[in-house]
């Protein structure tokens, strides 16, 4: 008889040498042992730990025998001399494992978080191990949404469509991190174009104690009331300047005689929200009205 603990799920069909199972107990009967021995075996899934206790002690138990066995009796169980012969039993065993564990979380920075459009900025994701474990089948899936055009990526980072995916990445353990990167250029701001850029962890070997990699966009993905730190985003500021000019003489009269001077006054303004920087300005001037003079400014 084999007892199979909460941590494991158990593969029906893998059951060897017709063992049945009932709920979470496999019963193999009928079976003829020769010197030589004989095995059995099934197949199980390793389930999320849930802090029961010994949720991964796995104990079998031989619990019926025609002939007397001098160590044990199948038939009183759990005991550790069922004989009371003061020899120690064997028709017990069991074996325990310890579950690969990382705690993931990723974070995401952007090289300039007030970009001009037009401008390429680097965009840097980084997944930081916490755990004990290293963690291995790391994938990030980075969505960039229309507010950018993608360019370079590296660190071996597929673009699909607006979807950049990294995979088969190993985190080092105790804090080790990996960092994987790209560029994009600024596109024009307008109706519907968005500049908020996520990215998230989705996958990963280990059992992770916080998120689940394999559930997204979600605040909770284990429902055990701790905030998932798979998910992050960054949404930069795109400088927006409204300029508008007016040009008004200052100096001289608005009905000249020749040969008379005048001064012209050119002004821009700026209705925000940002300062404008490398602004360009433009004057042309009638050849047959006008001498130019001295320029200002």
């Amino acid at each position: 008889e084999d007892v199979v603990p909460v941590g494991y799920s158990i593969v029906t069909a893998s059951i060897s040498n017709g063992g049945v199972a009932t709920t979470n107990t496999i019963n193999w009967s009928g079976l003829t042992v020769p010197l030589t021995g004989t095995s059995v075996s099934f197949d199980a899934i390793v389930n999320a730990p849930t802090g029961v206790a010994d949720e991964y002690l796995n104990t079998a138990e031989i619990t019926a025998s025609d002939q007397y066995d001098p160590d044990s009796d199948p038939s009183t169980d759990g005991t550790v001399d069922d004989n009371g012969d003061g020899i120690a039993d064997d028709d017990e065993d069991s074996a325990i494992v310890v579950i690969q564990s990382s705690d993931l979380s990723i974070d995401k920075v952007i090289s300039d978080t007030t970009p001009n459009v037009g401008d390429v900025v680097t965009f840097t994701v980084t997944v930081t191990n916490a755990g004990p474990d290293v963690a291995t089948g790391v994938a990030i899936s980075d969505v960039v949404p229309n507010g950018y055009t993608i360019g370079v990526i590296n660190d071996g980072g597929i673009a699909t469509s607006n979807t950049i995916n990294w995979t088969a990445l190993s985190v080092p353990s105790n804090n080790g991190s990996v960092s994987v990167s790209y560029t994009a250029t600024v596109n024009v701001p307008g109706v519907g174009v968005i500049y908020t850029n996520n990215a998230e962890i989705t996958a990963s070997d280990q059992y992770d104690p916080d998120s689940d990699p394999t559930v997204n966009n979600t605040a909770d993905d284990n429902g055990d009331g701790i905030a998932d730190d798979d998910e992050t985003s960054v949404t930069p500021v795109i400088e927006q300047a409204d300029l508008s000019l007016s040009k008004g003489l200052v100096s001289g009269s608005s009905s000249p005689n020749v040969g008379d001077v005048l001064t012209f006054e050119l002004t821009i303004n700026n209705a925000g929200p940002s300062d404008a920087t490398g602004v360009s300005l433009e004057d042309t001037l009638p050849v047959a009205g006008y001498s130019l003079g001295t320029v200002n400014n």
